[in-house]
């Protein structure tokens, strides 16, 4: 049938909104993506894979193996790591909108659902921060259609993406057999494909067991919560309800798949510490999936025009939801200053410290942000949250943690008005600076109200010009930060 004129139109329109996008929140890389790329770094730089280069406290701190294994190439090549994963982030849109499309029916209301997803400012930061929140979302969309279409051999190909992307996927070593099951498949398709998942379980789990002694990342182990927390929920739990009209009114089989899986995924989230949450990234890696797969389920579905229109509506209306969940302009604003302000905050504080290790002044410093200082300054680095830690992960964070690490800079989260108020973080902090009589040096800005106090034993001027240039760069507030950065393009900052 021919498509709507208003569809394409208002496709048209939200393009625009979606290259606008792109300028203002292609630029952003989030600190936690250096975690992952730390361990390409260090196989290729000192022939371990271990977030820490002389393989001290090893863990398995990332919890995404393919952009992990991705990050090898990066570092083989001398090429930049930022750059490298901003042109990969650009492929997997292109790929997975290219899928998508191949597998709709009308493909004008699949571009339609794909645009006004790319139109949420949210979802382009979330396209573009290094992490693999996209991949994860498309794959798992592309993982339903499949299987509903009885395209098993797709379906498998993207449960073996998907369980080394996110470890919400593993719920797949479950839930994709019992689905080809329940179609009756012929015998010697459920011996291929249940061998390739066992084979699959045991080489992934084994290799982590034996190589690390943990079977599960660490970050299972940091961000597992008190307990449910219904006001979590309500903020997650929502996301999921679309299942139940697919159950009701669509494909029943995929319909009960996207309850069991999601319902799942829901819970967790809402029994967990969600760290990095930001602009709701834990409900998108919800919303993205369940939308996609809607608008291929309306642009499939045998009705006539009107009633499609209305589906189309309402699938607008969940992605819209999302994006009224994500509207804070001041979140936007932070989201766009982010990587820009890093630049000249931690990624100037990295790459002093590796000037001083490469003098002999310093073997190892202790941060909470364990993501780009760590990887430019390439010395042992301790993680005062615990995610790049299975020490912390293990012992909390204790004073004999901290002189295990022995380190030679230590930095305490803190605003202008002074070191934050975190005694679960700062207590073992505290007490090894007092034994080790270091004394505050500098204050490095990221912005007015996100700082970081440095306590080193003797002044080590090459960090005072770090925190200066810090304090030069980033000393203002975020609106006026923005109208001077967003002058310069994305790709601007597209480097280390």
């Amino acid at each position: 049938m021919t498509p709507p004129r208003p569809l394409i139109v208002v496709t048209a329109l939200l393009s625009l909104v979606v290259l606008v996008n792109l300028w203002i929140f292609a630029r952003f890389t989030v600190d936690d993506a250096f975690i992952t790329w730390r361990y390409g770094q260090n196989l290729i730089a000192h022939g371990i894979w271990a977030y820490n280069p002389d393989g001290f406290d090893l863990t398995q701190a990332y919890t995404n193996p393919v952009f992990a294994a991705l990050s090898i190439l990066p570092a083989a090549m001398g090429w930049d790591m930022v750059l490298s994963f901003k042109l990969l982030s650009l492929l997997t849109l292109a790929g997975i909108g290219a899928l998508l499309l191949r597998e709709a029916g009308e493909k004008a209301r699949m571009a339609f659902v794909l645009v006004l997803g790319l139109a949420i400012p949210a979802s382009i930061a979330h396209a573009f921060s290094g992490l693999e929140t996209w991949l994860y979302g498309g794959t798992l969309a592309l993982f339903f259609i499949y299987a509903e279409q009885r395209k098993w051999t797709q379906a498998l190909l993207c449960v073996l993406l998907l369980v080394l992307t996110r470890p919400e996927a593993w719920l797949l070593f479950a839930l994709y057999p019992v689905m080809l099951l329940t179609t009756r498949p012929a015998r010697a398709i459920a011996l291929r494909h249940g061998a390739a998942l066992g084979l699959m379980a045991t080489g992934y789990f084994g290799f982590h067991l034996w190589y690390f002694g943990e079977a599960l990342p660490n970050t299972y182990f940091i961000k597992s919560g008190d307990g449910f927390n219904p006001a979590q929920a309500l903020r997650i739990l929502p996301y999921v309800l679309p299942a139940l009209a697919v159950q009701v009114w669509g494909n029943r089989r995929t319909g009960l798949g996207l309850l069991l899986y999601f319902g799942a995924v829901g819970y967790s989230y809402a029994s967990s510490d969600l760290l990095m949450n930001y602009l709701q990234r834990f409900a998108f890696q919800i919303a993205l999936p369940m939308a996609l797969y809607l608008g291929w389920a309306v642009s499939r579905a045998p009705v006539g025009q009107a009633r499609r229109g209305w589906l189309t509506l309402w699938v607008a209306v969940y992605l819209a939801a999302f994006g009224v969940h994500t509207r804070s302009l001041g979140d936007h604003l932070g989201i766009a200053n982010y990587y820009p302000r890093l630049l000249d905050s931690h990624v100037a504080l990295g790459r002093a410290l590796n000037a001083l290790s490469a003098q002999g002044a310093v073997a190892s410093f202790a941060l909470g942000d364990a993501g780009a200082a760590a990887y430019h300054a390439d010395i042992r680095a301790l993680d005062t949250i615990g995610l790049t830690s299975h020490l912390v992960a293990r012992d909390g964070l204790t004073l004999a943690v901290v002189q295990a690490y022995a380190p030679d800079v230590v930095a305490f989260f803190a605003t202008a008005e002074g070191v934050r108020d975190l005694p679960d973080r700062h207590a073992a902090l505290w007490a090894y600076v007092a034994e080790t009589g270091m004394t505050e040096q500098c204050e490095l800005v990221w912005a007015r109200q996100y700082t970081l106090r440095l306590f080193t034993r003797s002044p080590l001027p090459a960090l005072s010009d770090a925190c200066a240039h810090s304090a030069a760069a980033n000393g203002t507030d975020e609106l006026r930060y923005a109208l001077r950065a967003l002058r310069q393009p994305p790709w601007t900052y597209w480097h280390e």
